[in-house]
């Protein structure tokens, strides 16, 4: 089966096909050391990239939590240097070093102001703001798994995957690891797509998140700022991601509402029948389908998408209980000072949520101390992300409740439009019924007028022709002609010669079709 691969990276043929590349400047932003300090560095060019990667990003093996995220630029997205009063919005966590980035101009510096349109006119977030030799090595650096090339082609699909694996660089150790992928849909303006790679031996993370408009890469800076401990939470990332589309679909609902709302207020106006004859509606008819249409879609989306973040509760769960767990050998520890049991594998993490005790060397020199003392820190790591996770779980328990009732609202406005539709179509039924009315007494009145007439039209034409003499000249004057049975004979030829044709087409025909009709349904029976 097609599941996701052992230590697999992105393959030349994914780089190739799936990805496109614009290099300009890209964010990169860090969170590392037992503080947590932010750094956020902008790099463009192929050789910023490898001296970064060579000299700053950490390895998997180098057992130091902390987070490196990649804020893959959407194209067209414009850059000017930043002003420093411009960082004032930015939480105190975020050092002298990342005043160093550009500022770009372009998008909004808040996403709760709602979604904004592309500046490059794309809704892909397949463009990447580095060139694909960059990439590439980016990928193997960052142990990115394979798997995000199919997520990021299934972009009319809201996507949260977590896989448990194996990974490692190129020629070095593999790491027990969780790989996470999430991607919006391209349906609307501004979707996004992640991957995050989180070795849970170290706590280090690597991500990437692609399509970033400039807002959304202040409004995660922002947010990392202020993560503290919760940097080394393997869902916090995806959390993240869930709060961002949760921005874009409450505008986007917000927008919608108001349009299908405004197409139902349309159907209480509506012109009279008399007017609908002679005007055409076809483009307002075509409008409130769209809308119809696209109000649906919406909702099916958010209902998708909803699936997605249950995922992401459950997966909180599991981690509680799998990888955050208490250790049954610390509390034995505590009982009994003489029974110490570790895992002292250099390379493998058992994912019953035990670490392994880091080296004591100068790379980690933050984690001094004896065994117990790493002990005592381990369960007090867990206990720490526990917490998280249930402050993590408990929020996106929160999305999920807003979005039933965005659904719910959704479902509201289509119920509401096919109800007004029916409504007006009622009152047009009852309007063309009362013009019916009104019609068939007028035809009462020249039915009556006929046949107050017929029968002295009928009589003055017959004794008008010349087969009536009424004024004979002499004795012998004839009045009637001895032709009038010729008279008599064609008219009663021609009446039946008409109803019989009548009949032929009209009934004959009919009844002779329904049954051979009814006969082969004999037959297949």
């Amino acid at each position: 089966m097609d599941w996701p691969k052992e230590n697999i990276g992105i393959s030349d043929i994914d780089l190739r096909n799936v990805f496109k590349y614009e290099p300009k400047a890209t964010r990169v932003v860090r969170l590392e050391g037992p503080e947590k300090e932010l750094t956020v560095r902008s790099l463009e060019t192929d050789e910023d990239w490898e001296e970064w990667m060579d000299k700053e990003l950490p390895s998997p093996d180098s057992r130091g939590p902390g987070l490196v995220l990649i804020l893959a630029r959407r194209t067209g997205q414009q850059r000017m240097p930043m002003v420093r009063d411009e960082l004032a919005g930015f939480e105190k966590g975020l050092s002298e070093r990342s005043m160093s980035f550009p500022m770009e101009v372009g998008g909004a510096p808040n996403a709760e102001k709602g979604l904004q349109p592309s500046l490059s006119g794309r809704r892909s977030a397949r463009t990447l703001p580095f060139s694909l030799e960059t990439f590439k090595s980016i990928s193997k650096r960052f142990c990115l798994h394979g798997s995000i090339a199919r997520v990021v082609s299934r972009s009319d699909v809201p996507v949260f995957s977590r896989a448990e694996l194996q990974m490692g660089l190129p020629e070095r150790p593999a790491y027990p690891a969780y790989v996470y992928n999430c991607r919006s849909t391209n349906a609307w303006d501004m979707d996004l797509a992640l991957t995050v790679t989180h070795f849970p031996g170290s706590g280090l993370t690597y991500a990437v998140l692609f399509g970033t408009p400039i807002y959304i890469e202040d409004e995660v800076i922002k947010r990392l700022s202020s993560a503290g401990e919760a940097a080394s939470y393997p869902l916090l990332l995806p959390g993240i991601f869930a709060e961002l589309e949760r921005n874009r679909h409450v505008k986007l609902v917000e927008d919608y509402m108001d349009d299908i709302e405004e197409k139902i207020f349309e159907l209480d106006s509506r012109p009279s029948v008399t007017q609908q004859m002679h005007s055409s509606n076809t483009d307002r008819s075509k409008d409130k389908r769209s809308q119809w249409l696209d109000t649906t879609y919406l909702r099916n989306g958010l209902i998708t998408w909803n699936e997605q973040l249950a995922k992401m509760t459950r997966h909180t769960d599991e981690l509680r209980d799998t990888l955050f767990k208490p250790s049954r050998n610390y509390n034995f520890r505590i009982e009994s000072d003489d029974y110490i049991e570790y895992s002292r594998s250099t390379h493998k993490l058992h994912f019953d949520g035990r670490r392994e005790p880091p080296e004591r060397n100068a790379k980690n020199d933050w984690m001094k101390g004896t065994d117990d003392d790493y002990w005592d820190e381990d369960e007090g790591y867990k206990s720490e992300m526990r917490k998280i996770g249930v402050k993590v779980n408990d929020r996106l328990r929160s999305i999920i409740e807003e979005y039933e009732e965005k659904i719910r609202e959704c479902t509201m406005r289509i119920d509401g439009m096919a109800m007004a539709t029916q409504w007006s179509h009622g009152d047009t039924n009852v309007e063309i019924a009362l013009a019916t009315g009104r019609d068939s007494r007028h035809m009462r009145t020249i039915s009556i007028m006929t046949m107050v007439f017929l029968p002295g039209t009928f009589f003055a034409t017959v004794f008008s022709m010349q087969l009536f003499n009424w004024f004979p000249s002499g004795d012998n004057g004839i009045v009637v002609s001895h032709y009038l049975w010729i008279y008599v004979l064609i008219t009663v030829v021609a009446t039946l010669l008409t109803l019989g044709t009548w009949y032929y087409f009209v009934v004959w025909r009919h009844r002779a079709r329904k049954e051979v009709e009814e006969d082969e349904v004999h037959l297949i029976a």
